[in-house]
């Protein structure tokens, strides 16, 4: 089972943050919908288009330039979300049976 726990932020009133637990479990294509569903809604609560910002638009275009190709190290740093803290750790196992 994978579980999100969605927490107040610390942007504004209505920022959300994300935690994940899968417990070992595959993460669906249903997990990243849910997921994107609630940082789409975060994005536009904290930063709203009918102020001048761009809202859930940055974190599409971010999602759209990986899926391009562009490298994730230069996506990250071109919308400045890199992590300041704990990076992400990918571990691929692609040759384990």
């Amino acid at each position: 089972m994978v579980k999100f726990e969605v927490v107040k932020g610390r942007k504004g009133e209505k920022d959300r943050l994300v935690r994940v637990w899968a417990y070992g479990e595959v993460f669906t294509f249903e997990d990243i919908l849910r997921l994107l569903k609630t940082m789409f809604e975060s994005e536009d609560s904290v930063y709203p288009i009918n102020e001048g910002y761009q809202g859930k638009a940055m974190l599409l275009k971010a999602i759209i330039d990986v899926y391009t190709g562009l490298p994730i190290e230069r996506v990250l740093e071109s919308y400045r979300l890199n992590r300041k803290g704990k990076k992400t750790v990918v571990i691929e196992k692609l040759n384990e049976r």
